[in-house]
């Protein structure tokens, strides 16, 4: 197997920047809600960017932070599935990408759905456990895993050969 090290060196700044700007994001807006919420707080550290949701309440802000998870997980998504394209050199593992994504949405919803239905609030730790697997969804790790495993995954058609 031979790895396309100048995409992997690209893919990886790629995702360090938009997991740099994914939390840059919303560590501001949940700083900027803080204020909204308890009407105080030191508005000198808010990024000028932010100020574009000044005008919004904290009801719709509160709101407008699962849209943009959404976003992020799309943009996670397709940064994975390129870069197991172009660093592995194939087509064939990019079900690999969509199944993790859609297995570990559906367990980070079945979690809030759970947590909803038994405590009638998205506060307890199956929320903590939704969270922690979007924020898996939200990073490479899965991209190194299918990687990593690529070698796995070609074994058994190396042994038959022999």
């Amino acid at each position: 197997m031979k790895i396309n090290w100048k995409s992997f060196v690209l893919f990886f700044l790629l995702f360090a920047v938009l997991g740099y700007y994914r939390e840059k994001f919303f560590v501001t807006l949940n700083h900027l809600m803080y204020i909204k919420y308890y009407g105080h707080g030191n508005e000198e550290h808010l990024d000028p960017f932010i100020h574009f949701f000044d005008y919004f309440e904290y009801n719709t802000l509160y709101y407008m932070k699962y849209p943009f998870t959404i976003l992020s997980i799309i943009l996670f998504g397709c940064l994975s599935f390129f870069a197991v394209r172009f660093i592995l050199g194939t087509k064939k593992l990019w079900r690999w990408v969509v199944y993790s994504y859609l297995i570990l949405l559906t367990l980070a919803g079945l979690s809030m759905v759970f947590g909803y239905i038994v405590n009638q609030r998205l506060q307890d730790d199956e929320y903590t456990l939704s969270r922690w697997l979007v924020g898996i969804i939200q990073s490479p790790i899965i991209t190194i895993i299918i990687i990593a495993s690529h070698q796995l995954l070609k074994q058994p058609d190396q042994e038959n050969k022999y």
